[in-house]
């Protein structure tokens, strides 16, 4: 056996351990909602059916979302629709369980950055959430250093 096809070997194994352990880590980092903070502000939603109009409100929002750092999770009943590409079991569990300590008539909370539940409404309305948003001193630095 050669030295240069050792060298490769070895570094053809070290590079797919490196790699798995990069996709390994990359998902497993936001499995729980407190893997959220600091990083996003999240909206959740209790939606009265699969057929959720809160779902579509907040898809056709992503330019206001995404420049508000908004992570956002709609509970339909059936499972947990998202603007996340795909949701953990555990991270699904910690939504529906702050979704259901909520009274009935909180159907939309508003978590910031630093993890407390800025507000409690009985329905989705984006643009007093934004203002709501806008309003906080930690978003009022991110538009300045924009």
């Amino acid at each position: 056996m050669s030295f240069s096809f050792v060298v490769t070997k070895r570094q053809t194994i070290l590079t797919a351990v490196l790699l798995l352990i990069t996709l390994t880590t990359h998902g497993a980092d936001m499995n729980r909602l407190s893997d959220y903070q600091w990083k996003n502000r999240l909206i959740l939603v209790q939606a009265a059916d699969e057929n959720a109009s809160e779902i579509e409100t907040l898809r056709s929002a992503r330019a206001g979302v995404d420049d508000r750092d908004i992570v956002w999770f709609v509970n339909t009943g059936a499972g947990v629709v998202s603007n996340q590409k795909a949701l953990s079991t555990s991270l699904e569990s910690d939504i529906q369980a702050l979704l259901e300590q909520s009274r009935s008539d909180e159907r939309v909370l508003l978590i910031g950055k630093d993890g407390g539940i800025k507000s409690r409404e009985s329905s989705l309305n984006l643009g007093a959430i934004f203002r709501r948003i806008d309003a906080m001193p930690m978003r009022m630095r991110e538009m300045r250093a924009n």
